[in-house]
């Protein structure tokens, strides 16, 4: 490392060579060349993943990671077809009534391996792979009948919220795919949220913007989720067609433990959407000191677990959350 730090002259310019170095060592991490060089390979990865231009032995904590993501990731592949995705539904309340509004519907995958895995652990696999577009349509098929067999069953007008990955927005078929889903399902489109996740690959990539605006046309919301910890700007809410932003649970997070940055951010993104008619939903509710807050600021809805956990659609007719319709004809 100390001899990269020194400049590579060619014609009178100086370039310097940053590097990420990997190390396994003999007997420990193998007892073979092969073996040697795949684990050195891995602590490459951990080097690169620190930040670069660093050094980092192989561990057995790093190999039995990589060996976990490599089993996860073969058996992502036979995921969908062993039924092994399932979908729980949170639900989402209205501030003022303090009633069940609508549901966020997240995935789920029970692994027979390694039991309920998280979904930060296999979303970013089904990106790189890109089995998050065929699982990504199940998802918004398997939602889209929920929200129909829900708006048939009970008394309110519920809301469907559901994330879609940039993977799934750069498909040049997104929407033609969206659009027979609501055809088969017979949805009502205009209870039907998409949720993303703003990152910096919106900045380069105006195809997404448009994709975002096609969707709107076919009657859809548009949600941005984990607003204010990322990328998200004033100019962006300028820009694209958003019908909510989601507060992250980041800043709610911050009322009770007395942060007045936290509520002074809570009450600048509640009040430039409400002067831009723009809906707000605060994420990761869990006490009634934040419920006050959020609702003193004129926030619309909340969701957390102060409310409910993400259920099964076998729970929520057993939760007492939401009042069946009754027939009352003879």
């Amino acid at each position: 490392m100390q001899a990269l730090k020194r400049p590579i002259v060619i014609d009178s310019e100086e370039y310097f060579l940053p590097a990420s170095i990997g190390v396994s060592l003999y007997p420990n991490d193998g007892p073979d060349a092969q073996t040697l060089i795949m684990n050195a390979d891995i602590a490459m990865y951990a080097a690169k993943a620190k930040g670069k231009n660093q050094v980092a032995y192989c561990t057995e904590e790093m190999k039995a990671q990589t060996t976990k993501r490599l089993r996860l990731t073969n058996s992502l592949y036979r995921a969908l077809d062993r039924n092994e995705l399932f979908i729980e539904y949170q639900p989402q309340i209205c501030t003022e009534t303090r009633k069940v509004c609508g549901f966020e519907a997240l995935l789920r995958w029970k692994n027979p391996d390694y039991g309920i895995v998280l979904p930060a652990d296999f979303i970013p696999l089904a990106e790189q792979t890109g089995l998050i577009r065929p699982i990504g349509l199940f998802v918004l098929k398997e939602a889209c009948k929920q929200l129909v067999f829900f708006n048939q069953t009970y008394q309110e007008a519920l809301v469907m919220s559901i994330n879609l990955s940039l993977v799934q927005l750069r498909d040049a078929h997104i929407v033609e795919k969206v659009r027979a889903i609501l055809a088969e399902t017979g949805v009502d489109s205009t209870y039907l949220q998409i949720e993303v996740t703003e990152s910096s690959n919106f900045l380069g990539e105006p195809l997404l913007l448009q994709r975002l605006i096609e969707l709107k046309q076919l009657g859809i919301s548009l949600a941005i989720d984990d607003f204010g910890t990322g990328h998200s700007s004033f100019s962006r809410l300028r820009t694209y067609p958003i019908d909510q932003l989601k507060i992250d649970i980041e800043f709610v997070q911050g009322i009770t433990t007395g942060s007045k940055k936290d509520m002074a951010l809570i009450k600048s993104i509640i009040q430039t959407a409400k002067n831009l008619g723009i809906e707000v939903l605060a994420e990761g509710v869990e006490t009634e000191e934040q419920v006050q807050y959020l609702q003193q600021n004129g926030c619309d809805k909340l969701q957390g677990y102060y409310f409910s956990k993400p259920l099964k659609v076998e729970d929520i007719a057993g939760s007492g959350l939401l009042t069946p319709w009754v027939n009352n004809q003879a």
